[in-house]
């Protein structure tokens, strides 16, 4: 048996392709403001965390830090938890279903425990 020393990291982090249909570049936050209801199966699948806390608005703010362009094309993105944001937690898990909306579409690649 193998014994791990040294930090041991609980978090995670996954790749997503998403895919900005449109032939101009959007960014992260435009992604946000078009799939409000990510946060909302968010906070329904993960029932413990407090809906006035975990919001749109939230989730806006959050993007607007990191705010990524996300040119025409598809493009691999990363979010994890262990970035503390709450953008990277939400998105690490809630983006695996896939799926589109007008002006994106996501799929799940790989998850890194």
């Amino acid at each position: 048996m193998r014994i791990r020393t040294g930090f041991v990291s609980n978090s995670s982090s996954s790749a997503f392709i998403v895919t900005n249909t449109t032939d101009e570049e959007l960014t992260l936050v435009d992604f946000v403001a078009e799939n409000p209801q990510l946060i909302r199966q968010y906070c329904i699948e993960y029932d413990w965390h407090d809906p006035a806390e975990y919001c749109q608005t939230a989730l806006l703010l959050s993007a607007e830090q990191e705010n990524e362009p996300i040119p025409p094309g598809s493009h691999k993105m990363v979010f994890g938890d262990e970035d503390q944001t709450m953008i990277g937690q939400v998105f690490d898990y809630i983006l695996r279903a896939g799926g589109e909306s007008e002006r994106f579409s996501w799929r799940f690649i790989e998850g890194r425990r």
